[in-house]
């Protein structure tokens, strides 16, 4: 997979069938993978946590999600994540394997288990909302921290062929990097093939989100449907809008600088 580097982040110049066959080559092999979805916001976040730009860095594929992202690399072709979580629905569907859905809350799990079991009728699907977690990807109670090791159990008696995790930035990258990435001890802590994180990805699986029309994603306006539709998000919408562009236009200056 090729990468390039976006404000020191590593991003894959790649395509959605690319993906695909990525992960069906590493569940072939018995490979464990790691995707990771970086777009404007997330890059904005990086920016200002060390730690957390490493994290991102540990992915084996790193979906370029988000048109913002053309302004650091113009030839770059950017895919939605929640694409290619549905294009790995439909490879598990074809190998008849096992999926397991993590996060979000126990009603859009259900609902997605629901949609899985009547669009993708060959997978075995499994899911659990999980823990509530900090910023840090750290469970908030000791509650939490218990129903953190009982889910790590319910997905490794399961043994899932891909795990998708709905967490939310940063945190789902962060505790995917302490259970998957961080080798030798934590990469054997969760028995799954391969992790994508997904973000909000099931809200629009399951039916709890809208889709923006066509020709409103077409335009590269789906951050101003989103604005509109959840006024909630104006703070991460202006990170993405007005921040990453900005952030893109100093890195470049300072590299300029530096090769003069």
């Amino acid at each position: 997979m090729n990468f390039i580097s976006i404000c020191g982040i590593n991003v894959s110049k790649t395509t959605r069938r690319e993906v695909v066959e990525f992960v069906a080559e590493r569940l072939s092999k018995k490979r464990k993978f790691i995707i990771f979805t970086p777009n404007p916001e997330i890059l904005v976040i990086a920016s200002k946590k060390t730690e957390y730009k490493k994290v991102l860095n540990t992915a084996d594929v790193a979906i370029p999600d988000g048109i913002g992202l053309k302004l650091a690399d113009p030839s770059l072709k950017t895919i939605k994540g929640r694409e290619v979580m549905t294009d790995l629905f439909d490879l598990a569907d074809q190998r008849r394997l096992k999926i397991f859905l993590l996060g979000s809350t126990d009603k859009v799990v259900n609902w997605s288990l629901k949609v899985l079991s009547e669009k993708f009728k060959n997978v075995k699907a499994r899911g659990d909302s999980g823990p509530w977690l900090d910023k840090n990807g750290a469970p908030v109670s000791e509650q939490d921290k218990s129903r953190e090791i009982d889910v790590i159990k319910k997905i490794n008696a399961f043994k899932p062929n891909m795990l998708f995790v709905a967490f939310g930035a940063p945190k789902q990258e962060i505790w995917v990097n302490k259970f998957i990435s961080n080798p030798p001890t934590r990469r054997a802590s969760l028995q799954v093939g391969g992790v994508m994180v997904v973000g909000g990805s099931l809200d629009y699986f399951s039916g709890k989100a809208k889709l923006p029309p066509a020709f409103v994603a077409n335009l590269g306006l789906e951050w101003l449907w989103r604005l509109v539709r959840e006024p909630r998000r104006a703070g991460r919408i202006f990170n993405a809008v007005v921040v990453f562009p900005l952030l893109v236009l100093l890195t470049s200056f300072s590299h300029q600088s530096q090769k003069s």
